[in-house]
């Protein structure tokens, strides 16, 4: 039965989840001259006889409080605690406006009064996979969830959220969370975690298998080695993917083998045999080709993927020049990009911003958001990205081998560029690589 009850009986539910309330004033004046529309659903407060808390309608109750209206029509429910958590939880997640904290408290607040996930699906209609969701963020850091969310810039949302989920450990989802400098961002950085933790994981297990197969690590002089003559690859496992349970060398003596970790992969090598086949002069030549072509590729590859990690490095900004220049770098970023012919889309952003290659697999929504997060960056950032990928698909070695100077001549540009902020490859050989002069071109070649 609907009553007419005194405003000044009626209290804000203490464990309602919304905190704040909008368009009040508005509200507030179409009461003024309409009234209460709705009803407000209240029960009696056991803390203070004759009063009530409003269960449903504490934004109205909020607005008619602030139009000076004396009563509000109501209904009295008979709920306990657990009802009366559920009922007002349904009522405000069913509005747009509600935060992702508030859902969150909400519905850990109800969890925390007794119910189970399935009770509480069955009571609110919601699927048990968005209470638990909730439930999760619900175990953040509360106050750098808030402040996240109220930044305009970060645009934080729930499916970048619940990447945090792939993270066991809570104080590692807080301490991402702090770090991301946007909700695409924060996405980005769970990927790199779960992919670095998986490394360590293969790593360890790897060399446990490695151990028990009697393959020792390769000397310390086979990392400088590698793309010289004297070592052969034998099998390459990629550290991120997925690792057999058992190793198998078919053929080979285990007791000439060793593992050396390079980058994100695990290979085992062995010393080069000789080569027993009598092969024509231009057979030899050919063969030795390919053989560096394929080494100087491994190289190039290893070099892009050095110069990517270090310029995400610097779009976070933990890296700065001391004295920068930035009208100069971009006017040279900019000129680098025109030597290159490339050609600017976003599809470079999309790929570096979100850290897959499989740019086309993106949503509407998350292309949105990407180029959203790609316009804020400062213009040094941006050209670096594009500079990044122009550069990467340029080539510094012929199909013969010889050194590409004009090719060579871009890429050592962009690299002293990046010299600018700190960067430097960890493998000295690779300067060669650059400026022409390693080993592998085939101007360095004695048949």
């Amino acid at each position: 039965m609907v009553q007419e009850i005194e405003i000044s009986k009626l209290r804000v539910h203490p464990k309602n989840v919304r905190k704040t309330y909008t368009n009040i004033d508005e509200l507030a004046d179409s009461m003024k001259t309409q009234g209460i529309l709705q009803n407000l659903t209240v029960v009696k407060n056991p803390e203070e006889e004759g009063t009530y808390w409003v269960v449903i309608g504490n934004r109205r109750l909020t607005a008619a409080i602030k139009a000076g209206l004396k009563t509000a029509p109501c209904q009295i429910a008979e709920m306990d605690e657990k009802d009366q958590a559920a009922t007002m939880l349904l009522e405000n997640m069913q509005r747009s406006d509600l935060t992702i904290y508030e859902q969150a408290q909400g519905i850990q607040m109800v969890l925390d009064l007794g119910e189970t996930e399935d009770s509480l699906a069955e009571k609110t209609g919601f699927s048990k996979s968005t209470i638990r969701h909730r439930s999760n963020i619900a175990k953040l850091d509360q106050k750098v969830l808030q402040e996240k969310e109220q930044d305009e810039g970060f645009q934080l949302t729930l499916k970048d959220l619940y990447e945090l989920e792939k993270i066991p450990d809570i104080k590692t989802r807080d301490k991402i969370l702090k770090a991301a400098s946007s909700s695409n961002n924060l996405a980005s950085r769970v990927r790199e975690h779960v992919e670095e933790t998986k490394r360590k994981e293969n790593k360890k297990k790897i060399k446990a298998l490695l151990k028990k197969a009697g393959i020792e690590p390769a000397p310390e002089s086979a990392a400088r080695e590698m793309y010289g003559n004297k070592w052969e690859t034998v099998k390459t496992y990629d550290l991120s993917g997925d690792l057999p349970k058992t190793l198998k060398f078919d053929g080979e003596d285990t007791n000439k083998l060793f593992w050396i970790e390079y980058w994100r992969e695990l290979r085992i090598i062995k010393k080069r045999a000789k080569v027993k086949k009598e092969l024509t002069p231009a057979e030899i030549e050919q063969k030795e080709k390919d053989k560096r072509k394929r080494q100087l590729r491994a190289m190039q590859k290893e070099m892009a993927a050095q110069r990517e990690d270090f310029i995400k490095l610097v779009v976070e900004k933990k890296l700065t020049p001391e004295k920068p220049d930035f009208d100069s770098i971009n006017k040279r970023l900019f000129r680098l990009m025109l030597s290159c012919d490339s050609w600017m889309n976003m599809s470079a952003a999309y790929r570096f911003l979100s850290g897959t290659e499989e740019t086309w697999k993106l949503s509407d929504e998350e292309k949105e958001n990407l180029e959203k997060e790609f316009s804020a960056l400062p213009l040094h950032q941006q050209l670096f990205i594009y500079a990044d990928k122009a550069v990467s698909d340029k080539d510094v070695s012929e199909w013969d081998v010889s050194y590409h100077k004009g090719n060579g001549k871009i890429l050592m540009g962009f690299e002293e560029i990046l010299k600018e902020f700190g960067f430097s490859y960890n493998d000295d050989s690779f300067g060669g690589v650059s400026d022409g002069t390693h080993e592998l071109y085939t101007g360095k070649v004695k048949l």
